[in-house]
């Protein structure tokens, strides 16, 4: 499943995946299953990077698969409190370059079938 015809939502303790051309949810995770405090209230933040999602509540870190919201990791990061977690990411530059280099020699190589095709045709 890609993720890029995903929207990624966190409400009420849940975490959904939805398809952004039907509205329909994909996959739905809810959270109580990985923390163990209430989720009623709880203010929370989350992150796409690649395949994985990042849920940052109620002082606790979640890590699950975008494709199918299955669990991949938990930190409860011990000592820090229960409040929000900010969440950032310094490889968003390196993830846009990686994806544009893959799309130029994408181009690349189609421009060469291309040209192979018209020297054929031409012969």
């Amino acid at each position: 499943m890609r993720t890029d015809n995903k929207l990624f939502i966190l409400s009420n303790g849940r975490v959904a995946a939805i398809d952004k051309k039907t509205g329909e949810i994909a996959w739905e995770v809810k959270l109580k299953e990985y923390i163990k405090t209430s989720m009623s209230y709880a203010v929370g933040q989350i992150f796409l990077e690649e395949t994985k999602l990042y849920i940052g509540v109620s002082g606790i870190l979640i890590c699950l698969s975008a494709k199918d919201g299955s669990f991949l990791w938990k930190n409860e990061l011990k000592g820090w409190g229960y409040s929000f977690i900010s969440i950032a990411n310094a490889n968003t530059g390196a993830a846009a370059q990686d994806q544009a280099n893959a799309a130029a020699m994408a181009a690349a190589a189609a421009a060469a079938v291309a040209a192979t095709t018209a020297a054929t045709a031409s012969s």
